[in-house]
């Protein structure tokens, strides 16, 4: 084992000790590839294990881009609301804007059923008129 792996576990083990996981995540992120392999993995504690697994689980770049942002959220909730008042002309105002955000498969979930309806028929829903 190098003197600079050795050093790194030392940090990780001690920082999981202290409950300073924000630094044990930097060092674990910054060298990453090195503590996955398994004679390293176990020379780290159970926090350090457990850390690397949760950041090996929520490393995938896919899931990033479809993380909703607090903006989409509210957009959400507003479409939710004017469907629910069926004020029409301020959905439509709302949609010109975030089409491509109600076209997301994450955001359907999100929909009060009045707004699934509404959409639906309108149109807006591109996936929802499927030929057999």
């Amino acid at each position: 084992m190098s003197g600079n792996i050795a050093t790194i576990i030392t940090k990780v083990n001690k920082a999981c000790d202290e409950l300073d996981f924000v630094s044990a995540r930097v060092l674990i992120e910054t060298n990453l590839l090195k503590l996955s392999e398994a004679k390293y993995y176990r020379l780290l504690n159970t926090s350090g294990r457990v850390l690397i697994k949760h950041i090996l689980a929520n490393s995938n770049p896919q899931q990033d881009s479809t993380k909703l942002s607090r903006t989409d959220l509210l957009t959400i909730q507003k479409i939710n609301e004017y469907c629910s008042d069926f004020d029409i002309s301020m959905l439509k105002r709302t949609l010109k804007n975030a089409f491509e955000l109600v076209q997301r498969p994450d955001v359907h979930p999100l929909l009060n059923s009045d707004a699934k309806t509404i959409l639906n028929n309108m149109g807006a829903l591109l996936g929802a008129h499927k030929v057999h």
